[in-house]
């Protein structure tokens, strides 16, 4: 087997936990809320992350070289992630996952009108491809428009600028101190988050599907803990898998793989719940898929041009 291909089943077995993980979330919004949630995960994981890294004897790259930057890094990856899982039991993770993954296409138009790179016409096809996609999954035009359907476009614009800044200020970062930072500034802004949630309920409740995201502190089942913490350590094993597979093949065509989340995540929601897209937004991901796919290349190929 060649190293591409190794690397796109070691990164494809990685979206594959995270998806399996994250359809859980659901279950786990009946005892928890999102604050919560990311508290407990990040609490119970961060621990495990370093002693494993102290024993493989690579403690010193937990240590960022430029900590501004990976600190804003993580508070822009913790912001989108946040408002992806507080989408996930309101709009169903399919939903979900396609609006979070119009980040590589967000992360094209900010290059553009913050830094001034320029976008060629395969971006602006792959960025039109995409809003066709959004719109399809969002069903606009066939069916009222959800307020709770839009936060995870949010949060893949809030991803977009973490993925504009790793690659701008972070590429001498290690995987490894990226992932466990992250954790990091997820349990900080999830306590915040526990703090405001009284006001948050106060605030949002005439919005439907937003009890996830404002519910408090609550009691914990043991069965309720166990699950979290398997969901954090699959998280870590899934990043892992991920920085392995970028290691074996080339980041343009690695990064491609990234999208098969957006068939783990429908097939785990059937497989577990029971849930069934409909042909319309199997269509929308298709199109979301292709234009993220164009915006990784044609970022790819600007890289070898600058270089060059």
């Amino acid at each position: 087997m060649n190293p591409t291909t190794l690397g796109a089943l070691w990164i494809a077995g990685g979206t594959s936990l995270i998806a399996l993980g994250d359809n859980f979330i659901t279950g786990l919004s009946r005892e928890m809320g999102l604050w919560q949630f990311h508290v407990l995960r990040s609490a119970m994981t961060v621990p495990v992350a370093v002693v494993v890294a102290v024993l493989v004897g690579q403690a010193a790259r937990l240590r960022p070289r430029a900590p501004g930057h990976v600190i804003l890094r993580n508070l822009y990856a913790a912001a989108g992630l946040m408002l992806y899982f507080a989408a996930l039991p309101a709009v169903g993770i399919a939903q979900a996952a396609a609006g979070f993954f119009t980040a590589p296409i967000w992360a094209v138009l900010l290059s553009a009108l913050v830094f001034g790179e320029r976008v060629g016409p395969r971006r602006i096809l792959g960025m039109a491809i995409g809003f066709t996609g959004v719109c399809l999954v969002l069903g606009v035009g066939v069916e009222p428009l959800r307020a709770m359907a839009v936060v995870p476009v949010a949060g893949g614009v809030c991803y977009a600028l973490n993925v504009i800044w790793t690659r701008r200020y972070c590429v001498d970062e290690t995987a490894l101190c990226l992932a466990i930072w992250q954790f990091l500034a997820l349990f900080a802004v999830g306590l915040v988050g526990v703090g405001l949630a009284p006001a948050l309920a106060a605030s949002l409740r005439s919005v439907p599907g937003t009890e996830f995201a404002t519910l408090g502190w609550q009691p914990v089942s043991w069965s309720g803990a166990g699950a979290v913490f398997l969901i954090g350590i699959g998280g870590i094993v899934a990043t892992g898998c991920q920085a392995q597979g970028y290691r074996l093949g080339p980041a343009s065509v690695m990064g491609l793989f990234d999208f098969s989340f957006l068939f783990w995540a429908p097939f785990f929601a059937w497989l577990v719940w029971g849930e069934v897209v409909s042909p319309r937004m199997v269509l929308g991901m298709a199109l979301i898929m292709v234009a993220g796919s164009l915006a990784i290349w044609s970022e790819a190929r600007a890289e070898t041009t600058r270089d060059g």
